[in-house]
C-alpha cells in the first residue's frame, strides 16, 4: 500500500487549491474508516485532481508538478491503493478506477512532452496495474482487469511519439506486459481470458508496428519482440491449454507474422531476424504440435498449417533437433507446408535465391526433408497414408521435382544438381515401394510410376537432355536406369 501523510478525520470532504499556482483545483471525498489521501500540485495552472474513496483503509495520492493536467482516482472497496504522478507534462491525464479488495494501481508520466493519456480500471480482488510513460508525446496506456490476482504492466519510455498500448484481462492470475521503448507510432494490444496466461509484447527502436496477442484458456504463454522495425505486424491467437508462441522480429522492415493455435500443448517459435518484408503464417490445431521456423534475408514467405496431434515443422537454425536444423536464408524464398493427421514431420532449408517448396502430408507418421540451394529450384510433393518418406536435395538452377506418394512405408529420394533438370514421381498405391532419382548437368528428365508392394526404381542421369521413363506395378519389381 502507498503510505501517505494520514489525515486526522475519518471522513474527509475537501475542496481546495493545494498548490503554489493559480487555477489548480483538488477535490477529495472519502467515506469509511482510516482512509488516506494526499494531493500536491505545484506551478500547475488549470490542473485538477479528483480522488473519491469509499470503503475501509483506501490509500490515494496524486502529484502534479509544473503541468497542466488532470488526475482522477476512484476507489470503492477495502484496502485499495492508488498512486498517480505527472511531472513536467502538459495536457496529460490519468484516470484510475478500482472496485473490489486489495487492488493496486500506479501511474506515472515523468519528464515528458505532454498529451499523454493513462487509464487503469480494475474490478475484483488482488489485481495489480502499473503504467509508466516517460519522455512521450501523445502516447496512451490503458489497462482493464476483471477478476482476481491479475497483473498488467505498461511501460512507454525514452523519446517516443503517439504510442498506444492496451491490456485487457479477464479471469485469474493472468500476467501481461507491454513495452515500447524509443519507439514512435507503435500499437500493442493484449487480450487474455482464463487463468495463469502469460503475455509479453515489446517494440523498440523503430517506427510504426502493430503487435496483438489474444489468449483464451489456461496456462498459455506468448512473447513478441519487434526491434528496429518499420511498420511490422505480429498477431498471435491462442485458444486452449498450455500453448506457447514466441515471435522475434528484429532489425528489419515490413515483416508480418501471424500465429494461430487452437488446442493444447502446441508450441511455435518464429524468428524473422534481419529480414526485410518477410511473411510467416503458422496455424496449428490439435495437441502437441510444434513449429520452429527461422527467416533471415529479404522477402521470404512461409505458410505452415498442422491439424491433428504431434505434427512437427522444423525450419530453424537454432531451435529443434540437431539433426533437423533448417530455415529460410537469402532472398525471395517460398515455402508452404500442410499437415493433416498425427505424427507427421516436415524439415526444410532454403538458401540463396528464389526457391519454391510446397508439401502436403495427410495421414500418420509421414516425413519430409527438403534442402534447396543456389537459385530458382522448385519442389511440389504430396504424401497420403502412413510412414511415407520424402528426401529431396536440390542444388543448381531451375531444377524441378514433383510427385506424390500414397500408401504405407513408401520412400522417394530425389537429388538434383545442375540446371533445368526435372523429376516426376508417383507412388499410386501399396507399400514398401522405393524411388531414387539422381540428376546432374543439364535438362535431364525422369518419370517414375509405382503401384504395388516392394518395388524399387533407380534413375541416375548426367549429361544433357537425357530422358527416362519407368513404370512398375505388382510386387518386388526392380529397375535401374543409368544415363551418361
Amino acid at each position: 500500500m502507498f503510505k501517505l501523510t494520514p489525515l486526522t478525520a475519518a471522513i474527509l470532504v475537501i475542496v481546495s487549491a493545494q498548490a503554489l499556482a493559480d487555477d489548480s483545483v483538488s477535490t477529495q471525498n472519502q467515506f469509511g474508516d482510516t482512509n488516506i489521501a494526499n494531493v500536491k500540485q505545484t506551478a500547475a495552472p488549470l490542473s485538477t485532481a479528483t480522488q473519491n474513496q469509499s470503503g475501509t483503509g483506501n490509500d490515494a495520492a496524486s502529484v502534479q508538478d509544473n503541468a497542466t493536467s488532470t488526475i482522477e482516482q476512484n476507489q470503492s472497496g477495502n484496502y485499495n491503493a492508488g498512486y498517480a504522478e505527472q511531472l513536467f507534462e502538459n495536457n496529460s491525464s490519468i484516470i484510475q478506477n478500482q472496485s473490489g479488495d486489495t487492488n493496486i494501481s500506479h501511474a506515472s508520466q515523468s519528464i515528458g512532452v505532454g498529451g499523454g493519456q493513462i487509464l487503469q480500471q480494475q474490478e475484483g480482488t488482488g489485481n495489480f496495474s502499473f503504467i509508466y510513460q516517460d519522455s512521450q508525446e501523445n502516447s496512451t496506456g490503458k489497462t482493464y482487469q476483471y477478476g482476481d490476482s491479475n497483473e498488467a504492466n505498461i511501460e512507454q519510455i525514452q523519446v517516443g511519439t503517439a504510442n498506444n498500448a492496451v491490456i485487457i484481462q479477464y479471469g485469474t492470475a493472468n500476467y501481461a506486459t507491454a513495452e515500447q521503448i524509443n519507439h514512435m507510432n507503435g500499437q500493442i494490444d493484449i487480450n487474455q481470458s482464463g487463468g495463469t496466461n502469460y503475455a509479453y509484447g515489446d517494440q523498440r527502436n523503430g517506427e510504426g508496428g502493430n503487435l496483438t496477442i489474444n489468449q483464451y484458456g489456461d496456462g498459455n504463454g506468448s512473447e513478441v519482440w519487434q526491434d528496429t522495425q518499420v511498420a511490422s505486424k505480429t498477431t498471435i491467437d491462442q485458444n486452449g491449454q498450455t500453448n506457447e508462441a514466441i515471435v522475434d522480429q528484429s532489425f528489419g522492415d515490413h515483416n508480418v507474422a501471424q500465429v494461430i493455435q487452437v488446442g493444447d500443448l502446441n508450441a511455435i517459435y518464429a524468428d524473422q531476424f534481419e529480414s526485410m518484408g518477410s511473411t510467416v503464417t503458422l496455424n496449428q490445431q490439435g495437441i502437441g504440435n510444434i513449429h520452429f521456423t527461422y527467416q533471415t534475408g529479404t522477402d521470404h514467405v512461409l505458410n505452415a498449417t498442422s491439424t491433428g496431434n504431434d505434427n512437427k515443422v522444423y525450419a530453424s537454425n537454432w531451435k529443434g533437433p540437431a539433426t533437423q536444423m533448417g530455415g529460410q536464408f537469402g532472398t525471395n524464398q517460398r515455402a508452404t507446408v500442410n499437415q493433416n493427421g498425427n505424427g507427421n514431420v516436415a524439415n526444410f532449408t532454403q538458401k540463396n535465391a528464389g526457391h519454391i517448396m510446397t508439401t502436403n502430408q495427410t495421414g500418420y507418421g509421414n516425413k519430409t526433408t527438403v534442402t534447396q540451394a543456389d537459385s530458382y529450384n522448385e519442389l511440389y510433393f504430396d504424401q497420403n497414408g502412413t510412414d511415407n518418406i520424402l528426401i529431396a536435395d536440390q542444388r543448381g538452377t531451375n531444377n524441378l521435382a514433383q510427385g506424390s506418394s500414397t500408401g504405407t512405408h513408401n520412400t522417394t529420394d530425389v537429388n538434383q544438381e545442375g540446371s533445368g533438370n526435372q523429376a516426376f514421381t508417383t507412388q499410386l498405391y501399396g507399400e514398401d515401394n522405393m524411388i531414387t532419382i539422381k540428376q546432374a548437368d543439364t535438362m535431364n528428365v525422369a518419370y517414375v510410376t509405382q503401384g504395388g508392394t516392394g518395388n524399387i526404381a533407380s534413375v541416375d542421369q548426367s549429361g544433357m537432355t537425357q530422358t527416362a521413363n519407368v513404370q512398375q506395378f505388382g510386387s518386388a519389381n526392380s529397375a535401374t536406369v543409368l544415363q551418361k
